[in-house]
């Protein structure tokens, strides 16, 4: 099982050097199937577009990524063990790509696809957050059967926008994103592997944050750029989105599906390709393990 999950995963990461590859980095599966014994992990995933790496079409994924288990309380019921964690995440991603191209004044701009901000957990620099997790399992056989848990999660995403060649002298903007919401699955062991289903509603909220008088999200997202310093209502800073993702776990790889419908807050103009459509995300990633610490019939164990 865990030599298809490794080819399964070099060949959507293969696929994903040929087009754009939406994938969200979530906590490591083993972590969340034995979270008592698995406490500490220092993981890495990778894949994209290398070539275009320092162009503005470039994409690629280098993501570092720190995740810790912290066991609040366990009880024993009707022979069902019930274990609460707390998890917390640090995920940085250095090599992707937020430098948005500009346009002449007398031509059209290279406009942003305005759904790369739908989806900051795919384009994000920095992100953290918690975990809360009820996981059920047999008292007697725990490595054995379907484990069920339930999960509540909160997510905190920033993304630095720089803009090249602008005509307006702007610089660029910062998106802060916060996605709340639950899980709901299950998981199992599966031909030596691990394997599970989760069922995730959530809540996003989007701010652009940009200096007092900026145009940059204008620059990026409309097509005349002749009038940026003259514009009588300029786009809405802030976005909510009610959304549903769908992710299936398989060892190191997470195929997702996530669905999304924003809407604006506060006063503005509306981001068209943001707020007009129900949003979709099918994607992939592939994670391994660079460093972790686990317990072992009450020792520690540290492999790398």
């Amino acid at each position: 099982m865990k030599n298809f999950s490794k080819i399964f995963s070099l060949i959507f990461l293969s696929f994903g050097l040929q087009a754009p590859l939406f994938a969200q980095h979530p906590t490591p599966i083993d972590m969340l199937y034995q979270p008592l014994e698995d406490f500490f992990r220092f993981s890495g995933a990778g894949g994209g577009n290398l070539y275009g790496l320092f162009k503005s079409s470039g994409a690629a994924s280098g993501v570092l990524s720190m995740d810790g288990n912290f066991n609040l309380k366990e009880k024993v019921v009707k022979a069902k063990r019930k274990i609460n964690t707390l998890a917390v995440g640090f995920k940085l991603h250095p090599f992707v790509n937020t430098l948005i191209a500009s346009g002449d004044s007398m031509l059209n701009a290279a406009l942003v696809d305005e759904r790369r901000f739908a989806f900051q957990d795919n384009d994000f620099r920095i992100q953290f957050g918690g975990r809360f997790t009820r996981l059920s399992e047999k008292e007697k056989s725990p490595n054995i059967g379907i484990k069920s848990f339930v999960q509540g999660f909160l997510d905190i995403i920033i993304v630095p926008y720089q803009i090249q060649n602008s005509v307006a002298g702007n610089k660029g903007f910062t998106t802060l994103s916060m996605n709340a919401g639950g899980k709901f699955g299950f998981m199992t062991k599966f031909m030596g592997g691990i394997f599970g289903a989760t069922l995730n509603p959530q809540l996003d909220m989007l701010f652009i944050m940009d200096s007092p008088g900026s145009t940059s999200l204008e620059e990026v997202t409309q097509l005349n750029l002749t009038n940026l310093q003259n514009l009588t209502t300029k786009t809405a800073r802030g976005y909510v989105a009610g959304g549903l993702k769908i992710e299936i776990p398989l060892n190191d790889f997470l195929l997702s599906f996530d669905i999304r419908r924003y809407f604006k807050m506060g006063s503005g103009a509306e981001l068209e390709g943001l707020t007009s459509n129900t949003l979709f995300s099918i994607g992939g990633v592939a994670m391994g393990s660079i460093f972790k610490n686990r317990n072992k019939k009450g020792g520690k164990m540290k492999d790398k």
